[in-house]
């Protein structure tokens, strides 16, 4: 066994949730737009799938479990390297006063091991952050690899991401192995998707907007959740592209 991997991770964890990101990772642009209005209409569906992803890896996983991290025969796959420990990014919105401080305490992680479930390529994070503010303002983020990867597919790639680490175990495990001070269990969750290549087509510009609407319903819903709410403190766009890394300031698009 790999003495990064720690104590060997629990059974199988092939969430729903992770079963539907990698249904639409497979999808056309037009198919994705299709699927994506769909969930807009009948948004506690893909709730549903959330809540039962959460409930299996609150279940299942066990407290001696490590948290993985992606190995460096993965690291290849990343777009943005530039997403390392100890980074310290500003966030900006529409206006420069709109400013916030980011510091990421990890490059890119799987949730859940590999060997747990069936994979694609892209499937963890690319950084954990920490906002600015009180402890436990955790952000998850994902990084766009690549113009065939659309917006909504990074939406449902952070969501699926939050499903595995916000219950309570995983939320002390993150607290011990990436914060290294400790978190509370009640830690708050924001999701961040950066986009390098924004599709610049009708269909791609109709599913960005689409993603957003999604993303501010499924917010909205998931804190109407007792054991969630509170969890997730928004969802974020943000520009990011060489210039911006080195600057260390990314411009936010909008957030919900």
């Amino acid at each position: 066994m790999d003495s990064r991997r720690g104590a060997e991770p629990p059974g199988d964890l092939t969430t729903p949730f992770r079963e539907h990101l990698e249904h639409c990772q497979q999808l056309d642009l037009r198919s994705q737009l299709v699927e994506c209005a769909d969930y807009v209409q009948n948004v506690d569906l893909l709730v549903m799938e959330f809540l039962e992803s959460y409930y299996l890896v609150e279940r299942l996983w066990r407290p001696d479990a490590a948290l993985v991290r992606s190995l460096e025969d993965s690291q290849a796959e990343l777009v943005l390297e530039p997403f390392y420990e100890s980074l310290e990014l500003d966030v900006v919105g529409p206006s420069d006063s709109d400013r916030e401080g980011l510091t990421c305490l990890s490059g890119a992680i799987d949730p859940v091991p590999q060997e747990q479930h069936p994979a694609l390529s892209r499937r963890g994070l690319d950084f954990v952050g920490l906002r600015d503010g009180e402890p436990g303002r955790l952000v998850l983020g994902v990084a766009q690899s690549g113009k065939d990867e659309t917006i909504f597919v990074l939406l449902l790639r952070a969501l699926n991401a939050l499903a595995e680490l916000s219950p309570p175990l995983r939320v002390v495990q993150l607290g011990r192995e990436i914060v290294r001070g400790g978190i509370p269990e009640d830690a708050v969750f924001s999701l961040q998707l950066c986009v390098s290549e924004p599709g610049g087509g009708t269909d791609a510009r109709a599913l960005g907007e689409l993603t957003r609407d999604l993303a501010e319903a499924v917010s909205a819903r998931l804190a109407t959740v007792p054991q969630l709410s509170g969890t997730l403190d928004g969802i974020s766009l943000v520009g990011v592209d060489p210039e911006a890394l080195e600057a260390r300031c990314l411009r936010r698009s909008w957030i919900v």
